[in-house]
């Protein structure tokens, strides 16, 4: 079983690799097609990958349950790939969108992954996968901007060919899955009806869900500008704002000697509330390397918490749908916190999105309390004792 989580997690760091490294550099990148680094088409091209997943991960998920999820972790593998491939040789911008469509539409490799693994672990145990399909992330998130500035350092040339060496990745990838056993559970009714208490507690998931991405994101788009008034040295900015990420993978090894509990993600994102909140009135870089810290912590408590709480309430038929959906909800949580962020910023300040990020925070805490993901929670939570 370890074998194959490992060989999960390659697959997906892999592709979150080539997904996570490109955006910061997105301006530069269509500067091969005549467009300059300001310009408006950054921002939407920036955003269209996720609408795209945001639309179709519900469908690949129920493509998932029907015709296997290994089959529908390769696909999205190979999707990646062709995406990657056909921007490294767009001639044109028309081409250039097809291909980032393609990327939206064809992805969704971090709810295949999760869907597969659901095939094997349940409860604590996938609760912990889940956790480490999000170390991968992260790991992605902090490694490839730093690499990918290096190979566009080095090699100042290479322009939209880096398209091209990145689809590398997710084919490697591709011939990894291929270690992976086949599926094991036999064909299901995917149109099989949840009970009503069962769709009540996952629209109470893709609430907070929804409510708990949103309060991530929303501070991401501005921090350059936000810490600047500190801080005048662009790598120590990027250190700051990667450094939550680096809070959970320094972590997670060690939470994961405790057993977890879905009522972690109530202290957890309360804990991202009043970072958000302190990130308004701090005003030194030492206070602000503190308010990042408890951000990190709280993320990390606050997704151990949602994971715990998904893996107990996954139905392990429609579990490629139900990951699908948590997938969509998290893509639109950040194409709102892209756009909230930009008009806050526009109207009001740059301390105004992180008001928003409180606020949201906040409103997942409440849906906790006012769900029954509380009371089956707590019942999960006295099964094992």
């Amino acid at each position: 079983m370890r074998t194959t989580l490992m060989v999960v997690l390659a697959c997906h760091f892999l592709a979150a690799f080539t997904v996570l490294g490109v955006p910061l550099y997105l301006p530069r990148l269509l500067t091969s097609f005549g467009i300059a680094e300001n310009s408006l088409w950054a921002g939407v091209l920036f955003s269209l990958p996720a609408v795209m997943t945001a639309l179709s991960a519900a469908w690949w998920g129920r493509f998932a349950d029907r015709y296997g999820r290994r089959l529908s972790l390769q696909r999205a593998l190979v999707g990646l790939t062709l995406a990657f491939i056909l921007a490294g040789l767009s001639s044109s911008l028309p081409m250039l969108i097809i291909a980032l469509a393609l990327q939206g539409v064809a992805g969704g490799t971090l709810a295949a992954a999760n869907g597969y693994l659901s095939l094997h672990m349940r409860g604590e145990a996938l609760a912990k996968a889940l956790n480490w399909t999000q170390f991968s992330a992260r790991l992605a998130l902090v490694s490839a901007p730093p690499l990918i500035g290096i190979i566009l350092m080095v090699f100042s040339q290479v322009g939209q060919r880096l398209w091209l060496g990145l689809a590398l990745l997710p084919l490697i990838g591709l011939v990894l899955s291929l270690l992976l056993p086949a599926d094991t559970i036999p064909a299901v009714n995917t149109r099989k009806r949840a009970s009503t208490s069962g769709k009540t507690t996952l629209y109470s998931l893709w609430a907070m869900q929804w409510l708990f991405n949103f309060a991530m994101v929303v501070t991401f788009p501005y921090f350059l500008p936000y810490a600047g008034h500190w801080l005048h040295q662009e790598v120590v900015i990027g250190v700051l704002y990667s450094w939550p990420h680096l809070i959970y993978l320094l972590l997670l090894p060690v939470w994961h000697r405790l057993k977890g509990a879905g009522w972690f993600f109530v202290p957890g994102t309360l804990l991202i509330a009043v970072a958000a909140l302190w990130h308004t009135v701090l005003d030194s870089p030492a206070s602000l390397l503190a308010a990042r810290t408890l951000l990190g912590v709280g993320i990390l408590l606050a997704y151990s918490g949602a994971n715990q709480m998904l893996s107990e309430s996954l139905s392990r038929d429609n579990a490629g749908k139900q990951f699908g959906q948590m997938d969509a909800a998290g893509k639109w949580a950040g194409v709102a916190a892209g756009v909230c962020a930009g008009w806050l910023a526009a109207h009001f300040s740059l301390q105004a999105p992180y008001l928003a990020s409180a606020v949201a925070a906040i409103g997942a805490v409440f849906i906790f309390i006012t769900s029954t993901v509380r009371g089956s929670t707590y019942v999960s939570i006295s099964r094992r004792s």
